[in-house]
């Protein structure tokens, strides 16, 4: 049989378990993952990944194959599975876990124990669906955020190790920049916090999006009737105590509800445009049922629904209200969910209220219905964010056949294009005289809309959506009751050209509970115009209606009652009587209105302003007015207000005019609103007006004449306001310039550049020289400039070469004071703000040259502000968007296999002129730890991660002075030295220091570099000091508890070796060369390095162990060649070993190897000193031996005599063998300390 090497079967798992009863047999667990390195005859050689060392054969029948990805050749090849990242994390916590977890149940830690068992069951079973691929996209999604979630979650509680993540998805250190890898461990730190206690994610994603939808489809109902019945759906708000969208219609017919699949779309909605304020707690779905039938109901109506619809009239009547609060969906993530919930029944006066009195369990104004066989209404609900296109583009389905259901006032963002022209009237109550009877009447109110002609305007009424639009509409009726509160809300849509000649009637009819032809008899009107005299719609709020009296339908005529007032309030101002209709002075009814519409105002200044041509004499009036106008009311005109304000900015010929200064004004505020929070989401549609509406070709001319006004005037005036208005204005008003000026250049063949490109360089210039000079007035103007300034550059780009816009850019930095104790800490902080605008800005990333000139600009300030420590915070963030665009370009350059001179001349600057002042800074503030200490950390390393061999060249070429170069490496090796010994990072940081440290591994052995060449050659040219602490350097990186792999889990160890390999041995190794090139100036560091070297050989890593010894038999060796004997060497190696094995390091290993690797050594070199050597080396090992025995004995009163022995043995060692007094009397001080607690008072004396 020839054991053949596997090329396709590499990885797999064991699915049985396996004694490995068999010659070179491995044990297997099921589960266990295995590496297969052979294959022979239905066997497999290979090792179990929990333990690579031990290598055996397994059955290939109890291992399940599976697909992966191998690296590397035969002999170091790298298996890693092929399969989603999610589940292979999956798998590898819960490997994890599981030892953690069965210490738990050990350590009697119940509730932690039981917690951490059900969030592995959770994952268990999560990871089974994952692996079914029966899932859709987005449950997947879901469910791998669920998943990530809870181990984010057991991680942190488990005290293990921050998994970074983008997403669901770990991430790959080495496919970002360490300052990349830095944000993604701060967001993975915040995210991990918001986690909460059941392990899922307290959801962030709905604050991001502004318009979330809720979709609601009615299932069943559980109340047979025997009449007709409509259920109407509400959004109502509780705690502002008002509905927040229309109602939303599912009838019912007689026979019962039919949740049939045709009938399904007929009772299903989608409440839109919901804000981000909508969606509380206190929002509740009211689903008011009114029956259809007989004034009075019975239960026989039930049995034989033919008496009950005999009647030619049918009534609405109010019969119940549920009630259900939608909190619950507000944490589903998108899922749809189903409820139930009860009606309840009350008074028929208390029917508009019913609902309030649910929800405040004012239980002795309701109760449930008494049909047993009642169980209120069942129906669906799911939460969908997003622009209403964009969901119907993602679940077209949902949105077949549906009706929407829209929101009582506008959505939080109005695009150009969206039209709509809603008013609202919600009938609320009436007060009627009772006219002479001792019952209350039963009122219908028939809601009408006619033009001044008495003409029906048809299908313009909807009671609600998810029915026709209808001529009339009916309202319910309140038995008996002459204080009617209805409460009923009905949409008109009237055509806009109808506005002006429209209004609205309202019919009052007593109803008869006899069954008669002429049940429903008339006995007065009220009406209301839809559009005032002076052109602005009827305003938002209460009307008092009078009411008038009129028995006939026959008499009701326009041309009698449209001069007559129709409200209280007109009534103080219209006097005018009827003869045909009688007002009644007791009865009045009150309706509320609400207009929703892009076209329609309610605002008479805003109207003459859009209507400034008819009146074009009171356009200064109107403009001034428009100024002081509320800014929701301006941006729901914002197409019809920016057209008409640029037809009055200039004349035909684009010249300016009386008004354009005026305009101008206004024009400011509208543009300073989008920074204003409550109307920043309206930027989108500011930009959708520029791209696909504005078509002012003219105004260029005059906007930028209107900026370079401004600018010119900063000095000249106190009154800064209107000026910082202009500036912060800025992106939006060069987004206009930019797009006039290319619709005339359309126009005219590109006519008058070079005069445009002039204007353009002279309004910039005016700009720069506002910013020379800095005081207390201007100051303010000028930040609002400096944060505007990168966006107005961003859009020069669409008119001028980028480099060119480059160099303004430079110009304009460079025009700011020079010196930093000159800038205002507020200017300052806005400098930078532009800088790391501009860093992330097309100026710095679409075009090499102009990167370069940018570049140069940003270090020099970047540099004069480090050196000063002024806004750090800024700095770094600079530093990181310039060095993740280079990592990012770097790494594009290695896939397409080309090469970027420009990149590595980007690099030379930022090393030039900020790594050493990076490294002065972090040096000053590290021990203070200031919340920006991290940031600036992760800028030193990332650029530290970019040099190659290349730019350390130039960098040592930059600094070819001796004490420049010397005070440059001491302050690298020292700031490296404490990041390597302080905690920068938080503890569970590992992933991101693992990375850090591979970069500093890297950077050392450059740092090597120039000490070899220029502080070696000579005696006068050899300095101690910059050796010794790149020697103490990397001696504390080699021995920092990061790198402790034998300190990690199994699973954890696995992760660094299979990503970094075991960089202590890496170090050890660098160390050993950098060493061997000392010659004769080893002796320099003796006995000062004995000790640190000794903490390295200690590191339990034998390969380490093996390279490193060597360095004592070269330091006995130079010692013996200069002094003649090793005395300072045997010195030091005795008292550090002493102190290091009692701090727990070094093992038997250690000490076997200490003495046949140094023996060995000797016999080999066979120097003058052997013989002293050999009895030295001899002698230390029995020390070690005698150290070990005694660290061992060292706990527990079982051990107390065995203490004493070895005590005994040591004191015995130090006085006889090496006869080092002072360590003998440490020992006696010990034993003396161990006999008295026994009381061995003899012994002791």
């Amino acid at each position: 049989m020839l054991w053949t090497p596997t090329k396709t079967k590499k990885y797999g798992v064991s699915v049985y378990n396996w004694n490995g009863d068999v010659r070179f047999g491995l044990p297997l667990e099921i589960g266990d993952t295995v590496q297969i390195l052979e294959e022979c005859q239905g066997w497999y050689r290979g090792f179990a990944t929990k333990n690579r060392t031990i290598k055996g054969i397994f059955p290939g029948s109890y291992i399940h194959i599976k697909p992966c990805k191998v690296e590397g050749e035969v002999s170091f090849e790298t298996v890693t599975p092929l399969e989603d990242p999610v589940v292979r994390e999956t798998t590898l916590v819960l490997r994890e876990w599981n030892g953690i977890w069965k210490n738990l149940y050990v350590d009697r830690e119940t509730y932690k124990f039981q917690t951490v068992r059900k969030v592995m069951r959770d994952l268990v079973d999560w990871r089974r669906q994952l692996l079914t691929g029966t899932l859709t996209q987005d449950q997947m999604r879901e469910l791998k955020l669920k998943i990530t979630a809870k181990i984010d979650w057991g991680n942190r509680k488990l005290g293990l190790d921050l998994v970074p993540r983008c997403g669901a998805e770990m991430v790959d250190p080495s496919s970002m920049s360490i300052v990349q890898l830095y944000q993604v461990h701060m967001q993975s730190s915040e995210n991990s916090s918001g986690v909460s206690a059941r392990g899922t994610m307290k959801r962030k994603e709905t604050g991001k999006v502004l318009t979330h939808h809720l979709y609601l489809c009615m299932r069943d109902y559980g109340q047979h009737m025997g009449e007709d019945t409509e259920i109407y759906f509400s959004l109502y708000d509780s705690h502002k105590n008002k509905f927040i969208s229309e109602r939303f219609l599912v009838r019912i017919s007689k026979e019962g509800f039919a949740n049939y699949v045709e009938k399904l779309s007929s009772n299903c909605t989608i409440f839109t445009d919901l804000g981000n304020g909508d969606l509380t707690k206190n929002v509740y779905i009211i689903a008011h049922v009114l029956r259809i039938g007989k004034m009075l109901y019975s239960e026989s109506s039930k049995k034989g629904s033919i008496s009950s619809q005999s009647s030619n009239f049918s009534f609405k009547r109010p019969y119940g209200v549920a009630v259900l609060n939608i909190e619950e969906m507000l944490t589903s993530g998108g899922e749809e969910k189903e409820f139930m919930f009860k009606v309840f029944q009350g008074e028929d006066k208390d029917f508009h209220q019913l609902h309030d009195f649910i929800i405040r369990k004012q239980t002795n104004k309701f109760s449930p219905i008494s049909s047993q066989h009642s169980y209120g209404i069942a129906l669906s609900m799911r939460i969908l964010h997003g622009e209403l296109n964009k969901v119907r583009e993602e679940n077209p389905l949902l949105f077949k056949s549906i009706s929407l259901t829209r929101k009582l006032g506008f959505s939080d963002v109005i695009m150009p294009g969206d039209v709509r022209n809603d008013l609202y009237m919600t009938l609320e109550r009436g007060e009627f005289e009772r006219g002479g009877k001792t019952t209350g009447k039963n009122i219908e109110v028939t809601v009408l809309v006619l033009d001044n002609e008495g003409k029906l305007l048809e299908e313009c009424l909807w009671g609600a959506s998810g029915m026709d639009g209808s001529s009339e509409y009916q309202t319910m009726i309140v038995y008996h009751h002459n204080s009617p509160c209805w409460a009923e809300t009905i949409r008109f849509t009237v055509p806009i050209d109808k506005y002006a000649t429209a209004h609205v009637r309202l019919e009052y009819k007593h109803c008869s509970t006899r069954d008669k032809p002429d049940n429903k008899k008339l006995f007065g009107f009220s009406f209301a115009r839809l559009m005032e005299p002076s052109g602005a719609t009827l305003q938002d709020g209460a009307h008092e209606m009078l009411i008038y009296r009129c028995g006939e339908t026959v008499k009701l005529h326009p041309d009698h009652y449209l001069g007559l007032p129709s409200t209280t309030r007109e009534l103080a101002d219209n006097s005018t009587t009827s003869s045909v209709y009688s007002r009644s002075h007791k009865e009045s009814v009150t309706i509320r209105t609400l207009l929703c519409s892009t076209k329609l105002t309610q605002n008479v200044d805003l109207l003459s302003l859009l209507q400034w041509k008819t009146h074009p004499e009171r356009i200064k009036v109107a403009l001034e007015r428009v100024l002081i106008l509320n800014g929701e009311e301006l941006v729901k005109f914002l197409q019809d207000v920016l057209d008409a304000l640029f037809s009055i900015f200039s004349t035909e010929d684009g010249n300016s005019n009386d008004h354009s200064g005026p305009v101008f004004h206004v024009l400011v505020s509208i543009l300073s609103l989008l920074d204003d929070p409550k109307f920043e989401h309206f930027k989108p549609v500011m930009d959708a007006y520029i791209e696909g509406h504005f078509a002012a070709a003219l105004v260029y001319k005059g906007l930028l004449t209107s900026v370079k006004h401004c600018a010119t005037w900063v000095s000249a005036t106190h009154d800064q306001e209107a000026i910082k208005k202009c500036f912060r204005s800025l992106e939006y008003m060069f987004k206009f310039i930019i797009e006039s000026r290319f619709l005339f250049a359309r126009a005219t063949g590109n006519q008058y550049e070079d005069s445009f490109k002039r204007d353009l360089l002279s309004v910039l210039t005016a700009l720069n020289s506002m910013l020379v000079r800095t005081y207390d007035v201007i100051m303010e103007t000028q930040i609002a400039l400096l944060h505007s300034i990168s966006a107005v550059y961003d859009q020069l780009t669409r008119v001028l070469p980028l480099v060119e816009v480059a160099k303004l850019a430079s110009d304009m930095l460079d025009s700011l004071p020079s010196r930093a104790s000159d800038l205002p800490s507020q200017l300052t902080q806005a400098k930078l703000v532009a800088i790391r605008n501009m860093v992330a800005s097309k100026l710095f990333k679409y075009d090499d040259e102009s990167r370069y000139l940018l570049l140069k600009t940003c270090c020099k300030h970047l540099r004069m502000h480090l050196a000063h420590r002024d806004e750090l915070r800024l700095c770094s963030e600079i530093l990181t968007e310039i060095l993740s665009y280079i990592y990012q370009q770097q790494r594009l350059e290695q896939v397409n296999g080309k090469v970027n001179n420009s990149l590595h001349l980007d690099l030379e600057i930022l090393c030039r002129d900020t790594l050493d002042m990076l490294i002065q800074t972090v040096l000053i503030i590290i021990d203070r730890s200031p919340p920006v200490l991290g940031g600036l950390v992760a800028c030193l390393i990332g650029l530290l991660q970019l040099l190659d061999e290349f730019h350390y060249k130039k960098l040592w070429e930059e600094l070819r002075e001796r004490k420049p170069l010397k005070d440059f490496l001491l302050r690298a090796f020292l700031v490296l030295r404490m990041l390597v010994r302080q905690d920068v990072f938080p503890p569970d940081w590992m992933v991101m220091k693992m990375a850090a440290n591979h970069v500093i591994l890297s950077a050392l052995r450059e740092l090597a570099q120039p000490l070899i060449l220029r502080f070696l050659d000579t005696r006068c040219h050899f300095d101690n000091q910059v050796w010794t602490e790149y020697f103490n350097l990397a001696v504390a990186f080699l021995t920092q508890p990061s790198l402790q792999l034998e300190k990690f889990s199994e699973v954890k160890r696995g992760k660094v070796v299979s990503k970094y390999g075991d960089m202590r041995e890496k170090m050890g190794f660098q160390i050993l060369s950098v060493w061997s090139k000392l010659g004769e100036h080893k002796i320099n560091f003796i006995p000062s390095m004995v000790g640190p070297f000794l903490e390295v050989t200690l590191v339990p890593e034998p390969e380490l162990r093996k390279a490193t010894l060597h360095i004592f038999f070269d330091m006995m060796d130079c010692e013996q060649r200069v002094h003649g004997n090793f005395k300072q060497v045997e010195s030091e190696l005795i008292d550090k070993l002493d102190i290091l094995i009692s701090d727990n390091k070094g093992d038997d290993e250690y000490r076997q190897l200490f003495n046949t690797i140094l023996l060995e050594r000797v016999q080999k070199e066979d120097p003058a000193w052997k013989e002293n050597g050999s009895a030295f080396i001899t002698s230390v090992t029995r020390l070690l031996e005698r150290l070990l025995d005694y660290r061992s004995v060292i706990q527990g009163d079982e051990n107390r005599d065995k203490r004493m022995s070895c005590t005994v043995n040591l004191l015995n060692f130090y006085k006889n063998e090496i006869n080092r007094k002072e360590m003998y009397l440490r020992y006696v001080y010990k034993l003396h300390a161990l006999h008295v607690p026994a009381d061995n008072y003899a012994e002791a004396g």
